[in-house]
């Protein structure tokens, strides 16, 4: 997997943008952006962190990680 872009990764994996933006905490658009290497920089090294955890998760942890993820933001207003 290691050849394949990282939109293609998430998205082999199950994972959403709408998702991976719940999960960092950014606006849809930013991870859109981030995933397509708009920034010189390339894909950022936390969202592939994601990506790489993500993949390697069942499906039950992805499941925890985003109800932990939601309850934390909500904690946040």
């Amino acid at each position: 997997m290691e050849d394949k872009p990282w939109q293609k990764r998430a998205k082999a994996a199950g994972l959403s943008q709408k998702v991976l933006a719940k999960l960092l905490g950014h606006a849809e658009i930013t991870v859109s952006r981030q995933l397509r290497g708009h920034w010189e920089s390339g894909v950022p090294q936390h969202v592939k962190a994601a990506i790489i955890a993500w993949e390697l998760m069942t499906h039950e942890q992805r499941a925890e990680w985003v109800t932990r993820t939601e309850a934390a933001a909500g904690g946040d207003g």
